[in-house]
């Protein structure tokens, strides 16, 4: 029988807590693709932190504003209402998340490849409260094998293994 921090078990814990709803999601980037991530999971019953840099962004979206066109200040109020979303800047909240989404800025470089400084930086923020059981997923718009080759390395820097301690996965915005 396998023990209760196996990747078994814990992978088991995380998928209930998906399954009733009682996961906490946190979403780091509240640009286009981040704040609409929020405004599903929030929709759908869970627990979600937006996590940002920008405290201008921040107090917008906890004042129930809107500084994305096409999403109406009326769904951030409601988002607001449900008592299910907070926005921060407070990154050490990232260690009570149980899935943890990167939605960063990923602009071409002249070279035409994606600029990861955005990726990089988030990763080792997270890395720096990262722990077992977590579910880490890359949503900003870059290359194949970039969770893998350059993700992944940031995130056991500090001793927990992808597969075995904590979940890691790459979901394009496309």
């Amino acid at each position: 029988m396998p023990d209760s921090d196996s990747p078994t078990m814990l992978a088991e814990r995380l998928q209930k807590s998906f399954e009733a709803h009682t996961a906490k999601i946190g979403v780091i980037g509240l640009g286009y693709v981040g704040l609409p991530l929020v405004r599903a999971f929030v929709g759908q019953g869970f627990s979600t932190t937006g996590f940002d840099t920008d405290a201008t962004k921040i107090e917008k979206l906890n004042a129930g504003q809107s500084y994305i066109q096409y999403l109406p200040a009326a769904d951030i109020a409601a988002m607001n209402e449900t008592g299910k979303f907070s926005a921060t800047g407070d990154f050490a909240e990232l260690a009570a998340m149980d899935a943890i989404l990167i939605c960063v800025p990923t602009p071409l470089a002249q070279s035409r490849e994606p600029d990861l400084s955005y990726v990089i930086a988030t990763t080792e923020t997270i890395a720096a409260h990262l722990r077992p059981g977590q579910l880490i997923v890359l949503e900003s718009t870059t290359y194949p094998g970039t969770t893998n080759d350059v993700v992944r390395p940031i995130l056991e820097r500090g001793g927990l293994s992808s597969g075995q301690d904590f979940f890691l996965a790459y979901s394009p915005e496309r």
